[in-house]
């Protein structure tokens, strides 16, 4: 009996001690109200990304369709299979209707829709696919995904205009609080591009030109045949092999030793006749100084220049002869244009 009454005693005791475990009704309470607070949190957090997610999608959506009709023969759609925009895939050309929201801008070369029309493809190309990521434009920026060049387009030409990209991006989202950058990052790409492709193109017609006017085999001097005048066998033209190119603005250099004025004006018909490209171009501005020996034997400094519609182009020209102190030199500069005034 007193085993029994013992046990009962210790139950009771047990229960009524608010620090034994299995009696903590505040602890269990405080438990629950803590695991329903963490589902409330987290079902908060995610109604917060889903609504920043939302308008993600909206401004990068609306960023899209203004890409698409900005350049609609450059801009494909990847619909989120993160391809370089080359795939026959129909449904490649449909806005994606969430994320990943990736596209393609193709430089140089027509879209495939376009190359089935039969339009031309330029034999200089490249892509660049480029993401609206989830966050953009506020928490995150334009991406770029990848970029190809065709083998007739070197790599460092592409390396800088994903650079431009990549800058202008940053910029919107550093500078700018993060505003919509699309337009901004394709626009860099295309002007970047189409320069670079330019000086490419226009130095290889220079070199082209330069070959077919080279008549030794180093190219260095080159000695123009203008003349079938027997007596302008004293004329020996020296040209410059390279070229200076300011703002798209070509410059070359050609130089003749001379005695008399005579000289002068037949070694400038001379070089002009014999040069169907120094015909073309925009200005030939020279200057010349040189002594002449009188009949009674003095010697006077002769020099004069011609500017060619290049305005002080010609004085500056005389200015460095005298400079340099030089005597029976003639030299001519030619000029073409680019399209940019130099000032």
């Amino acid at each position: 009996m007193m085993d029994v009454n013992s046990k009962m005693n210790a139950s009771n005791k047990q229960k009524l001690d608010p620090s034994a475990k299995e009696f903590c009704p505040n602890e269990n309470r405080e438990k629950n109200e803590n695991d329903l607070n963490d589902n409330d949190n987290d079902n908060d957090d995610d109604n917060n990304s889903r609504v920043l997610y939302e308008e993600s999608f909206g401004r990068s959506s609306a960023d899209l369709e203004i890409l698409r009709a900005a350049y609609p023969d450059e801009i494909t759609y990847n619909n989120g299979n993160g391809g370089d925009g080359d795939d026959d895939d129909d449904d490649d050309d449909v806005q994606p209707d969430w994320f990943p929201l990736i596209f393609t801008l193709n430089l140089g070369c027509t879209s495939q829709n376009h190359q089935d029309e039969g339009k031309s493809k330029s034999r200089f190309g490249a892509t660049i696919t480029m993401e609206f990521p989830k966050g953009y434009p506020t928490t995150k920026s334009l991406e770029v995904v990848s970029y190809r060049n065709l083998p007739s387009t070197k790599k460092d030409i592409i390396e800088e205009v994903v650079a431009s990209v990549k800058s202008t991006a940053q910029e919107a989202y550093d500078v700018y609080g993060g505003e919509e950058c699309g337009l901004s990052c394709c626009a860099a790409a295309i002007e970047c591009w189409t320069l670079l492709i330019e000086e490419v193109e226009q130095q290889t017609l220079l070199e082209k030109e330069k070959s077919s006017l080279c008549n030794t085999a180093s190219g260095k001097i080159l000695q123009q045949q203008g003349s079938d005048n027997n007596d302008d066998g004293d004329i020996h033209w020296i040209t410059s092999e390279d070229t200076l190119i300011d703002r798209k603005s070509v410059f070359q250099a050609h130089l003749c030793l001379v005695e008399n004025e005579d000289m002068v004006k037949r070694a400038v018909r001379k070089l002009i006749e014999g040069s169907t490209k120094i015909q073309r171009a925009t200005h030939n501005m020279y200057a010349y100084r040189f002594t002449e020996t009188l009949p009674n034997g003095k010697t006077i400094l002769k020099h004069d220049n011609d500017d060619d519609g290049e305005d002080a182009a010609g004085s500056r020209l005389a200015q460095l002869l005298e400079m340099r102190k030089e005597d029976g030199v003639l030299i001519l500069v030619s000029r073409w244009y680019g399209g940019t005034h130099l000032g």
